[in-house]
């Protein structure tokens, strides 16, 4: 069911002008609609007025129940806004109001939410838990399906951040159909969006982002006047946006937000994000300089620093940035980048034992979050590393599982370059016919998208030059064996020293063999010498 489909069109632009034009007649419940309507303009100092005067003209009507909401969508939005002192100012008007009022049951779910909101920000984590089932339950009692969904949202995150992670995503599944209901009102219903969706991206939990980004799309369409995503909502649209391929869009987006943006954490992950797609599209100098501007505000810009250095060949610059990255210890969703990242880095370039332990670590986390996108990230990181081995087909089957779900979450980006691991599998299972036909779709994908720097990869490794010139285009056991082969092994020698079988190992000779045009084990000497390929690893 749409979000929007149940929202009625709401014109903020004449219902502000409309109240504003007789302000000085307005009743507590205008005062009230003249607050909503500016905070959906973005005037918040006229919001803030508003809602000021509508809460006590509540009082002097005696209805305190109404005041109270007032305060605490005072404070809410300043907390929103990070202005912490005057939100604090504000929850501290509302607890006031609640013990003035001998705690009604509508006040007093509205004071235990504001109470779960602190805890969670003071990182008491177990009591924001408790104290959001208790606002749930007592929104239910006083049926009042704002601080209902609220509360229900404030503690599905709060039950994820704890690791109660399917429970968490419960709650905010039924934040969702709530709004979807038309049961919500529109004062909650925009937060209750923005506030899942961060949530889901935070764990990586892109589906439910998507699916949820496009009923909030369709939500603001309802709302003439409404400065639809503003802030971290526009930030985590444009990251759907980039999964979805939709990067000009995205692009776009992101640097609205750089130029109008005041709040420091929502610009830092903005020029993060916008230098993650001027990388992609090969403007690595506009790349830079957001990178530059997103760590001047304290944003971690690996691992998109770390690859926008691969892709200018300082690989040792890549390798370190996101190994100094990991060892602070990141958030989850920040981590599994990074640690995708290094397996993609070290097996090519670097150190196969470190890229076995991120792979490693990469698959626990994705088994312990349970979302089909690091499922996907899990399987291609461990496929990297199999294509190099003994057994390539290994490989196939967990790129074809990560494709399936690149295509389900319509990623083309991922989709692609997943294709492009399949087409080398393929080649190093020895069917170079199956692997030009995965990297002419690929290929087709990626102009599409304009990923410059991902198709001048393709092109090497499509031609046969994809690896390292040091290597000679053989894998890492190949490298091993010709090694051995130039130290005088034999057979029966590099099978124990590799613990391999002999058949094996005679499989590895006859493919380096053919891949360098040589005629014996003697020819094959001579090349390791000749090309530095000798030294042990």
């Amino acid at each position: 069911m749409s979000g929007a489909g149940t929202v009625s069109l709401v014109d903020w632009v004449a219902r502000y002008d409309e109240l504003t034009a007789r302000r000085s007649d307005l009743t507590a419940s205008e005062l009230d609609d003249l607050g909503l309507a500016a905070w959906f303009l973005g005037i918040d100092a006229e919001c803030e007025r508003a809602w000021d005067a509508a809460h006590l003209a509540y009082l002097d009507d005696g209805d305190t129940d109404a005041a109270i909401r007032c305060v605490f969508w005072l404070g809410f939005t300043r907390s929103a806004e990070r202005d912490t002192v005057r939100a604090g100012a504000w929850m501290s008007r509302l607890f006031e109001l609640c013990a003035l009022a001998g705690r009604p049951p509508q006040g007093e779910a509205t004071a235990v939410l504001a109470r779960a909101a602190e805890a969670f920000g003071a990182g008491r984590v177990e009591e924001s838990v408790a104290l959001g089932e208790r606002a749930v339950s007592l929104a239910q009692a006083a049926r009042d399906p704002d601080v209902e969904v609220l509360a229900t949202m404030s503690l599905g995150r709060s039950l994820v951040i704890s690791g109660r992670v399917i429970e968490g995503f419960g709650c905010m599944d039924r934040v969702m159909l709530a709004i979807s209901s038309g049961r919500v009102g529109v004062r909650a219903a925009g937060p209750a969006y923005c506030a899942v969706i961060a949530s889901c991206l935070e764990r990586w939990d892109v589906e439910r982002a998507q699916a949820w980004t496009r009923d909030l799309s369709e939500w603001c369409d309802a709302q003439r006047g409404l400065e639809p995503f503003r802030g971290e909502c526009s930030v985590n649209r444009a990251s759907v946006l980039r999964l979805r391929g939709e990067w000009g869009e995205a692009t776009t987006t992101l640097a609205e937000v750089c130029d109008r943006d005041r709040d420091v954490q929502t610009l830092e992950y903005a020029f993060y994000g916008l230098g993650d797609l001027c990388r992609l599209v090969g403007r690595r100098e506009e790349a830079e300089a957001a990178y530059r501007r997103a760590a001047e505000l304290g944003h971690e810009v690996q691992p998109g620093l770390g690859l926008l250095r691969r892709d200018a060949g300082r690989v040792a610059a890549a390798r370190s940035g996101i190994a100094r990255a990991l060892e602070a210890s990141p958030a989850p969703g920040t981590r599994a980048e990074l640690l995708a990242a290094q397996v993609e880095l070290e097996v090519e370039h670097g150190d196969w034992d470190v890229a076995a332990r991120a792979a490693a670590e990469l698959r626990t986390m994705a088994d312990e979050l349970g979302t089909i996108y690091l499922q996907a990230q899990a399987d291609r990181a461990e496929a990297r590393l199999l294509i190099g081995t003994d057994a390539p087909e290994q490989a196939l089957p967990l790129l074809r599982r990560s494709w399936s779900v690149w295509r389900r979450l319509e990623a083309p980006y991922e989709a692609a370059v997943t294709r492009v691991l399949i087409g080398r599998a393929n080649r190093a299972f020895g069917d170079e016919e199956a692997a030009q036909l995965e990297f002419d779709a690929a290929r087709t994908a990626l102009g599409d998208l304009g990923a410059v720097a991902d198709l001048d990869r393709l092109e090497r490794i499509a031609s046969g030059s994809g690896a390292p010139a040091a290597s000679a285009g053989l894998t890492r056991r190949e490298l091993e064996v010709l090694r051995l082969i130039a130290g005088g092994r034999s057979n029966r020698q590099i099978a124990t020293e590799l613990f391999l079988s002999e058949r094996t190992v005679a499989r590895h000779v006859s493919n380096i063999l053919g891949k360098l045009d040589l005629a014996n084990r003697s020819a094959a000497t001579a090349f390791a010498f000749e090309h530095g390929l000798n030294a042990t690893a």
